[in-house]
């Protein structure tokens, strides 16, 4: 490709230019970015999963900038509170649900000793989690527990686009503002756009973040996803000190509210239902979750739709152009991410065919399908009684997939696998266990380890747990070595 083109604005369009210019610039492939004007909301931060800081190396960008620019902080996993009701909380955190043992994962020890009568809850012997809660980072020099821990970040959306500005400008990508365009096709094809201005711009591939350029050459593609909310509050709080390494995500009657801790400021998610809640009376019940009124940012909608087809002709649809991610886990920053990247490794040869486009839907959907899973397990097994948006979410419909995920881990501690998985078997035990699903039953050969020798092994790894995370580094300190 000698000629792209990005279209649109915001992260999504910025992510966009930066990776294919820092890919393929050196290969003779000019970037253009017409900038449409998207910005991030008011208010708005953004949860990135640890896989994003692989990410962030192909894009040079390194962890002092989004410190120093982005008002990062460190993302080890996220809080659900309240979601059986009451004051339970668990700890999604990225890292290994135990370390495995006498060849077995250890959550299978863990369902035995559970059935038996232990009390220690599967993030207790997580070191991720048990780090988080403490408000300690990093990795121990002389690790004692080999199990990993990953590290995400929490952003603040408009700093962190207008970061990935400033890292296109240096990857050497032309950026044009222009807020309209029109749009010439031939066939299945993107011929060229007319700017505002009536400027032509031609291009070999055109990527789109904004959705008119997809759109115009498949129109009906788009069709309504099952969602949970559609209505969104954003609002900023003062910063928590210390500060978490964990996003709160705490359900109340009508949906959940999420607080992002950023330097500077907390970020405040209020989602709920309209049918359940007002417009007019959200502010009011944001206020009552909160314990106190903050200054927010009209209701917005929360879409759910998604395109059949994110590669049509010579457009990839990217970000929100190609679909709405779904509101938890950090899925927007996830499925960006592996759009851009699945897009740049089937990079088309021929400008032509582009032959690539089937394999990159097939792609694209299978896995925005495996990450909806994941957010969905939370409402199926969410244990709030009596509470019309909780029961409606408990019963919604849900994929064949994530069906016989549940059940099989239900029944005895596995996973059935699918293509284009997006999470490890250690998320999905973490988030089923913190919402209450014990397995039923175990592998027998867990039976093959003395009860004695289990009971040894169990204090092992939690004495190890506590020696690792007291050798980590704390929040703050990890923020200022970042800073340099």
């Amino acid at each position: 490709m000698q000629r792209v083109v990005v279209f649109g604005g915001g992260v999504a369009a910025a992510m966009a230019a930066l990776a294919v210019g820092r890919a393929y610039a050196r290969l003779g492939t000019d970037v253009t970015w017409i900038d449409t004007g998207e910005a991030p909301a008011p208010h708005a931060a953004l949860i990135a999963p640890p896989d994003l800081a692989t990410f962030h190396r192909l894009l040079g960008i390194d962890e002092a900038a989004l410190v120093r620019h982005a008002a990062a902080t460190v993302n080890m996993g996220q809080q659900f509170a309240g979601w059986s009701g009451g004051d339970h909380a668990f700890l999604h955190a990225y890292g290994d649900a135990g370390s495995p043992f006498a060849s077995l994962p250890f959550v299978q020890h863990w369902t035995r000793a559970r059935q038996a009568g232990l009390g220690v809850a599967l993030e207790d012997f997580c070191l991720a989690a048990a780090a988080a809660k403490q408000g300690r980072t990093g990795a121990p020099r002389e690790a004692a527990t080999r199990q990993a821990v990953k590290q995400g970040w929490h952003l603040d959306a408009a700093r962190y686009a207008k970061l990935l500005r400033a890292a296109c400008k240096r990857a050497d990508v032309r950026i044009v503002s222009c807020t309209s365009a029109a749009v010439r096709t031939g066939g299945d094809r993107i011929g060229r756009i007319v700017l505002a201005d009536g400027a032509p711009v031609d291009a070999d591939l055109f990527i789109d973040t904004h959705g008119a350029l997809v759109a115009s050459l498949d129109p009906d593609a788009t069709s309504e996803r099952p969602g949970f909310c559609d209505r969104i509050i954003r609002a900023s709080a003062p910063a928590f000190d210390p500060l978490p390494l964990y996003s709160r995500v705490a359900a109340h009657a009508a949906g959940w509210l999420t607080l992002i801790p950023l330097s500077g400021r907390t970020a405040i998610e209020f989602a709920y239902d309209s049918k359940t809640l007002s417009d007019a009376d959200a502010p009011a019940a944001l206020a009552t979750v909160l314990g106190r009124s903050v200054d927010t940012a009209p209701p917005a909608p929360l879409a759910n739709s998604a395109r059949a087809r994110a590669w049509v002709g010579n457009v990839v649809a990217v970000g929100p152009a190609a679909g709405a991610a779904p509101p938890l886990d950090g899925a927007e920053l996830l499925l960006l991410q592996l759009g851009i990247a699945q897009m740049v490794l089937l990079w088309p040869i021929d400008r032509a065919a582009m032959v690539e486009a089937d394999i990159y839907n097939e792609e694209l959907a299978g896995t925005r399908a495996r990450v909806a899973d994941f957010t969905a397990q939370h409402f199926r097994l969410n244990a709030r009684i009596g509470e019309p948006f909780w029961d409606d979410a408990r019963t919604t419909p849900i994929s064949a997939e994530l069906a016989s995920k549940i059940d099989l881990f239900a029944a005895r501690g596995m996973f059935a696998h699918f293509n284009h998985e997006a999470h490890v078997e250690d998320s999905w035990a973490l988030v089923m266990a913190g919402h209450g699903v014990t397995p039923r039953s175990f592998d027998p050969q867990a039976l093959l380890t003395e009860d004695q020798a289990l009971m040894t092994e169990f204090q092992r790894q939690l004495r190890a747990v506590a020696s690792d995370v007291h050798a980590m580094e704390t929040h703050v300190d990890a923020l200022r070595r970042m800073r340099g």
